[in-house]
């Protein structure tokens, strides 16, 4: 038989170690990668958060031109009396004013704004001519309904003190007081009547929801209506029913635009006033 020699098995080239400069070439790069990205992440921040600066600058500089934009329009509104029309006052900043004249058989009373406790407001039943000056003919007769308060509970809303004055002239006036709570705890101390409660979900007027109502009837030869809130701020509507209720004034509506900012404001441009102390003392001196 033949031997068998042993063989011993030969093992390849071993793989040469890296050497130690190599490691930290690589080292080095990933910390470069690293320094880069944080490199560019700040500056990419501070470049966003001066673009927003800068933007943020830009538009209140037009946000404060668009408003005296608008206040120019309201301005040059009531010099002229009428709408304004577009008007540039640059080639990036323009105006756009309109008036739209309060009357009809419903409105809101002050233009829909509040009408602060124990000040009033009027409704006039009587026309006034371009100037302003007062027509006595013709004359308002009918019934007025008046609408407040909201859906807070009765005791939360404002009471009314209504005086209604009458007269074929300016020299001869009379007057009526009414008064209406819808709080039962007050009105059984102040004794002022109750008001009529509006149907389920209230009385809108001009996008206004009212609760409460109560009826100035058969007024005859009417000039006007003051209508005070007691207690505390109220908004207020009236409605003439059938028989439209003339002019109280105009909305002055003013949008100004420069850039791409626009800012909108309304002026509630009512007709005088009496002053307040013709009510407490001109008509109620007892004789």
């Amino acid at each position: 038989m033949g031997s068998f020699k042993d063989k011993s098995f030969q093992k390849g080239p071993a793989c040469p170690a890296l050497p130690a400069g190599g490691r930290q070439a690589g080292q080095t790069l990933l910390i470069v990668v690293l320094i880069m990205v944080v490199s560019l992440t700040i500056g990419l921040s501070i470049a966003s958060k001066t673009i927003t600066n800068l933007r943020t600058t830009t538009e209140e500089a037009d946000s404060a031109k668009a408003l005296s934009a608008a206040e120019t329009g309201v301005a040059q509104s009531i010099k002229s009396g009428a709408s304004t029309g577009q008007k540039n006052l640059s080639n990036t900043v323009t105006f756009n004013a309109s008036i739209v004249t309060v009357s009809g058989t419903t409105l809101l009373v002050n233009g829909g704004n509040v009408i602060p406790q124990d000040e009033g407001a009027d409704v006039w039943l009587i026309a006034h001519d371009a100037s302003g000056n007062l027509i006595f003919s013709p004359q308002w007769n009918g019934t007025l309904t008046i609408y407040w308060g909201d859906s807070s509970g009765n005791c939360t809303n404002a009471a009314l003190e209504i005086i209604t004055i009458t007269g074929t002239t300016q020299t001869n006036p009379v007057s009526n007081r009414s008064a209406y709570d819808p709080c039962s705890t007050r009105s059984s101390s102040n004794k002022f009547a109750s008001p009529t409660s509006s149907p389920l979900g209230g009385v809108v007027v001009s996008g206004k929801t009212f609760y409460y109502t109560a009826d100035i009837t058969n007024i005859t030869n009417g000039l006007l209506v003051r209508i005070i809130p007691l207690y505390t701020n109220t908004t207020m509507a009236v409605s003439g029913g059938l028989n439209a209720l003339p002019s109280q004034g105009s909305i002055i509506s003013s949008t100004g635009q420069a850039g791409n900012v626009t800012r909108k404001i309304s002026v509630v441009a009512n007709y005088s006033s009496l002053p307040s102390e013709f009510f407490s003392y001109g008509l109620f001196v007892p004789k």
